[in-house]
């Protein structure tokens, strides 16, 4: 349905802040409707129209920040960073006219700054109405992996983002609105106001309000923390003050929200005695209700997991939720491949998929260190290899407990196969693997096989042993000498 706009003297048609043609999700404060402002990442607002192009004027009041512009749902990538101050953007020209368009623009982070919307201008168009919301809608309460924190940087060297991490994933999947509230270093309850418990009444963030309500009825709460609360307590004291800050967590989501959403704890296992994810079941036994537990592998190495292992924890998350008996239901697949392999296999073996948004990682670390990942016409399977030059490697973590959150015990063996040739003469591949034990950064027990390859593909393998008490299993990909090209990877439990 078209709906009667004026035009200013240009032609444009201006949508002011206030327009109720406009969509606004997220926390978004309308005490001054033409001016409406938002703090929490994630937060978008969405327009349907026809016509060439279109603008918006936009207000970063503190420090400039990165926005998200998405056009008839295709993301513009990179992000766009814009500095603080008012300023009026294009967002996208040379549109055709002539059928309808929907522009979304996301707070990609959060970096302190509020964003102040001040409206869209359209060029020779009309605005229509947009379709009617979602009627799913989750609620994310977290940390730094839910923020994506490093999201495009597989060596936690920052790069934060929204679009492509997996609450947002999550919710394209489900075909359901967000609310995100998660900052870095954030805990499930105190010592500060950096927590769940705060997020869950705070208009932006360190805006907290006993009185505040975001008028948000889920019927699925994410929460991912408490990874940050186990080291605020001494050892001996961890699981109870752990189990008490859960505790406190879902009473304060329950006040807000009501008995009737569902709650689910969210968090990675394998890297510390002390790791939260082991307290989720006895929390959800112990509290009952609309309330579980999903886990996945901790299967990246520099404290934060990048873009390929967000579309990892998004296909498992969004499984969970689908699986609920709410009226959830898949309906779209990952944006990006997906970083976490399934039973024991490595994901992305033969480097077909790779992460978006103009970074190269592709699952298999370091991609930055020189490996490349090109296309050739004669791939042992698919259309993409791996090569490496002398001295060169990568690996990947595969979870060596099979999903089960359990560790191997003393037999547990893995047959790593690789198609594997040699751009000169021969050359001198190098199979291997090596191990951890739920301690973080402390990989040991090395393995590894040399072989000579020719100029032919040829599949070479080799039998990984993991110790006793083994969490993941690192497979280890290097040439020793020559340019090699790597294909194929394939792991299996014997």
């Amino acid at each position: 349905m078209l709906l009667a706009c004026s035009a200013d003297d240009s032609g444009s048609l201006v949508l002011n802040a206030d327009d109720p043609q406009l969509r606004y999700t997220g926390r978004w404060n309308f005490d001054s409707p033409a001016e409406p402002w938002v703090g929490w990442q994630g937060s978008t607002v969405s327009v349907a129209f026809r016509g060439s192009g279109i603008s918006a004027t936009v207000e970063f009041v503190d420090e400039g920040e990165t926005l998200r512009v998405v056009v008839d749902g295709v993301p513009e990538e990179p992000a766009r960073f814009v500095p603080g101050g008012k300023q009026t953007i294009v967002l996208a020209a040379e549109l055709d006219p002539d059928i309808t368009h929907t522009v979304t623009l996301m707070k990609e982070e959060f970096a302190t700054s509020k964003l102040i919307f001040h409206g869209f201008e359209l060029a020779d168009g009309n605005a229509i109405q947009l379709p009617p919301r979602p009627d799913k809608r989750i609620a994310f309460f977290g940390d730094s992996n839910m923020e994506g924190y490093s999201l495009y940087n597989e060596k936690n060297e920052g790069g934060n983002g929204t679009w492509f991490a997996y609450p947002a994933t999550v919710a394209r999947m489900l075909g359901a609105e967000m609310q995100l509230q998660a900052v870095s270093s954030a805990t499930l309850d105190g010592p500060t106001a950096n927590d769940v418990v705060s997020f869950v009444r705070s208009e932006a963030y360190q805006r907290e309000d006993p009185d505040y309500h975001d008028g948000f009825e889920p019927q699925v709460i994410v929460v991912n923390a408490g990874a940050n609360d186990i080291s605020q307590v001494a050892a001996d004291e961890r699981k109870p003050a752990t189990m008490q800050h859960y505790r406190n967590a879902i009473a304060a989501l329950r006040d807000a929200y009501g008995e009737k959403p569902h709650i689910v704890l969210w968090n990675s296992y394998g890297w510390d005695p002390d790791e939260p994810a082991q307290y989720n079941a006895e929390i959800v036994e112990e509290i009952g209700g609309n309330l579980s537990k999903a886990d996945f592998a901790w299967c990246w190495e520099q404290w934060h997991g990048d873009m390929v292992d967000h579309s990892g924890q998004a296909g498992r998350l969004a499984a969970h939720i689908a699986s609920l008996g709410l009226g959830f239901s898949v309906q779209r697949g990952l944006d990006v491949v997906d970083g976490y392999g399934s039973g024991y296999d490595v994901a992305n073996g033969s480097f077909e998929g790779g992460a978006r948004d103009g970074y190269g990682g592709f699952g298999w670390r370091y991609h930055a260190d020189g490996v490349e990942r090109v296309a050739v016409d004669d791939a042992a399977d698919g259309d993409y290899v791996i090569r490496l030059d002398a001295g060169e490697e990568v690996h990947q973590c595969i979870d060596a407990t099979g999903g089960t959150a359990r560790p191997t015990g003393d037999t547990q063996q893995f047959r790593v196969t690789a198609a594997i040739r040699s751009r000169g003469e021969t050359g001198t591949a190098v199979l291997g693997a090596d191990h951890a034990a739920r301690d973080i950064y402390n990989r040991h027990a090395p393995e590894a096989v040399e072989f000579i390859v020719d100029g032919q593909w040829q599949d070479y393998a080799m039998t990984v042993t993991a110790p006793d008490g083994t969490w993941q299993t690192y497979v280890i990909l290097r040439s020793a000498g020559g340019e090699l090209e790597f294909d194929n990877i394939r792991v299996t439990a014997l």
